[in-house]
C-alpha cells in the first residue's frame, strides 16, 4: 500500500506530465524535485502565519505568508513563504513575479526566478483546487540605502497586443501600486534613511542648421551630420549613472524638419513587431518625447524600432489621456534604420542607427502652436533607448534621467537649442 506522501508525489508527477505548458521540463523532474513539490503543493488548505486575502483576477488568492524575521537586514537572508489558493488554472506562459522596492517606491530588485519552486513548477502549471506554498529567500544588497523595503507580487503574461500593465492580472483585496502589483509586505531595514541626493540639472544640446537635403535612410552620409553636435552618452534612467546599452543622439534642423540620429550599441537586436503603432517599447526601440514650450502639457511621444516601424502619440498632460495618449495623432515623421547585425536571431550583433525627420507641424498639439525655429529658440526634449535582452528581460537608458520608474516626466526633459 502506498503512503499518503507517495500518493501525493505520484499524483503531482502525473499532473505535471499531462500539463501542456513546459511539459518537456516537467517530465524531466528528478525524484528530489518531485519530493520538493509534495512538500509545497497540497489539496488541503494551508495556514499562513500572516493571513491575507489578495485576489489576482479570478485565478488565484494570496491567503498569506510566513516570515522568519521582523526586518530586512542588508547582506542577510530572510525567508518568506507565500501561500496561494489556486481557483482556476492560469493561461500557458503566465509567470509569478516578485519586485522589491525602496522607501521611495523605486523597484530595486527583481526576484521573479528566486526560489526552487518557481524553477521546477511555474505558476501556469498550478492546478485548480490546490494550495501552493512558494518559498523565497530575500537578501538586500550590502549597499542598500533605504530605511524600508517593500515586496510586490503579481502575475504576468507577455502579449504583443497589450500594454505592460494590461499583461498583468488585476489585483483586488489589498493595497496595490496602481499598476497591478500587490503590495504584500513592508519591513524596516535598520538603515538610516538616505539624505536626498543632489540631482543634476537636465542636460542641454544644440541643433545646428542642416546644409542641403537630408535623406532619412539611416546612413548619416550627408555632410551636415559630420557637423552635428553629439549628445552625452545615455545614462541609467533611475539614478543617472553610466549604463548599457550605449546610446547617443545628434540633432539637426531646417525649415521643414527637426532631424534626430540615434546611434545604439546593442549586441542582441530584437524587434518582432510588423506594423506601425504596435507596442514598440516592449522590445528594442528608440524614443523621443518633446514638450515644445516646456509647460508639461501638449507633448508628443515618437518611437522607431530597428525594423523601422514607427509609433507616435500625443498627450494633453502627463500620461493624459490614458493609456497611450491620443492615438489618432499623426506626426508624419519619416525614418530610416541601418542595423549592424541581423534582427531576431541569436548571433552577436553590434547595434543600429536610426535617422528620423520630424515635420515642424508635428509639434503643434492642442493649444501649443509651433513654427519653424529661429536661432536661439529651444525645446524641452528627451531621448531614450529600450533594449530587450536575450534572456527576455529589458533595460533602458535615457539622455536625461527622469529618476523615477516613468519616462513621462516633462520636468526632467533636457533642453535643445536651435543654433
Amino acid at each position: 500500500m502506498m503512503t499518503r506522501k507517495a500518493l501525493i508525489v505520484l499524483s503531482l508527477s502525473l499532473a505535471l506530465a499531462s500539463t501542456s505548458a513546459c511539459s518537456k521540463r516537467s517530465q524531466q523532474l528528478t525524484s528530489a524535485q518531485k519530493q520538493e513539490l509534495s512538500v509545497h503543493v497540497s489539496k488541503e488548505a494551508t495556514k499562513p502565519g500572516h493571513p491575507l486575502n489578495v485576489k489576482f483576477g479570478d485565478y488565484l488568492t494570496l491567503i498569506g505568508y510566513d516570515l522568519d524575521a521582523d526586518k530586512f537586514t542588508p547582506g542577510k537572508d530572510v525567508g518568506v513563504t507565500w501561500h496561494f489558493r489556486v481557483n482556476k488554472q492560469l493561461a500557458e506562459g503566465t509567470l509569478l513575479f516578485t519586485h522589491l522596492a525602496d522607501a521611495n517606491d523605486v523597484s530595486r530588485l527583481n526576484l521573479d526566478q528566486a526560489g526552487t519552486l518557481r524553477t521546477i513548477f511555474p505558476a501556469s502549471q498550478w492546478q485548480a483546487g490546490t494550495y501552493v506554498r512558494d518559498p523565497q529567500v530575500i537578501r538586500l544588497p550590502d549597499d542598500w540605502n533605504s530605511d524600508k523595503a517593500t515586496v510586490y507580487l503579481g502575475f504576468w503574461k507577455d502579449s504583443a497586443q497589450a500594454s505592460s500593465e494590461e499583461q498583468r492580472l488585476p489585483v483586488a483585496g489589498g493595497p496595490t501600486d496602481g499598476h497591478r502589483r500587490a503590495r504584500v509586505l513592508t519591513l524596516p531595514t535598520g538603515v538610516a534613511a538616505a539624505a536626498p541626493a543632489a540631482v543634476e540639472p537636465p542636460p542641454e544640446l544644440t541643433a545646428v542648421r542642416a546644409e542641403g537635403a537630408i535623406k532619412t535612410d539611416g546612413k548619416l552620409d550627408e555632410k551636415s551630420w559630420s557637423k552635428a553636435k553629439t549628445s552625452a552618452v545615455f545614462v541609467n534612467t533611475m539614478n543617472g549613472d553610466a549604463a548599457e546599452p550605449k546610446g547617443t543622439v545628434k540633432p539637426l534642423y531646417d525649415d521643414k524638419n527637426v532631424y534626430v540620429a540615434f546611434d545604439v550599441a546593442d549586441d542582441f537586436l530584437k524587434s518582432t513587431f510588423t506594423k506601425n503603432e504596435d507596442h514598440l517599447w516592449e522590445q528594442d526601440c528608440v524614443e523621443i518625447m518633446v514638450d515644445p514650450d516646456g509647460d508639461g502639457k501638449n507633448y508628443i511621444e515618437l518611437q522607431v524600432s530597428p525594423a523601422n516601424k514607427r509609433f507616435d502619440t500625443s498627450y494633453e498632460s502627463r500620461r493624459v489621456p490614458k493609456p497611450f495618449g491620443m492615438m489618432d495623432y499623426d506626426s508624419k515623421l519619416s525614418s530610416g534604420v541601418v542595423t549592424r547585425g541581423k534582427l531576431n536571431d541569436d548571433d552577436v550583433d553590434e547595434g543600429y542607427t536610426a535617422e528620423i525627420a520630424i515635420p515642424w507641424a508635428a509639434f503643434t498639439v492642442g493649444e501649443t502652436k509651433v513654427a519653424p525655429a529661429k536661432p536661439g529658440d529651444s525645446f524641452r526634449i528627451n531621448f531614450y533607448v529600450m533594449d530587450t535582452r536575450k534572456e527576455g528581460n529589458q533595460r533602458a537608458v535615457g539622455w536625461s534621467a527622469p529618476r523615477v520608474g516613468d519616462f513621462h516626466v516633462p520636468a526632467r526633459f533636457g533642453k535643445l537649442t536651435f543654433e
